[in-house]
């Protein structure tokens, strides 16, 4: 059975092998500079507000690096648990005012990222409610 999480085809499906779900898999963008990992977070709108970048694949992660010029400054996709996202929306990306789904390089460039946006309290309680 696929339970779709977000009406985006293909985004974060959780499905369910035997009664038993698989986790869900994740990747940030992130440099590693001084023995401190450094997550990327974008503008979404005119006011600055920071928005920390979601993927469910790797190869979507990696198009948005590679489109948006940010491959050659030591940042690459990283794979990340749930609850390492948790981390790090409650510690280094905390300012973060939400999560953008997937999102292309190019809606940061014209501003539409709020379009594949999701505010940072609705995107944890969804996280926290979804079993491990």
């Amino acid at each position: 059975m696929i339970e779709e999480i977000s009406t985006r085809a293909g985004w974060a499906k959780a499905a369910t092998e035997g009664g038993r779900r698989r986790r869900p898999r994740w990747w940030l963008i992130a440099k590693t500079e001084a023995g401190r990992v450094e997550f990327l977070t974008t503008a979404c709108d005119k006011d600055g507000g920071e928005t920390l970048p979601v993927f469910g694949y790797e190869e979507e992660a990696e198009m948005f690096l590679h489109m948006g010029g940010c491959g050659d400054h030591g940042w690459s996709a990283r794979e990340s648990s749930s609850g390492e996202i948790v981390s790090v929306l409650c510690g280094p990306c905390s300012g973060a005012e939400g999560v953008a789904l997937d999102p292309l390089p190019v809606m940061v460039a014209d501003g539409t990222l709020c379009l594949d946006w999701l505010g940072r309290e609705r995107f944890l309680g969804w996280l926290l409610a979804c079993p491990q």
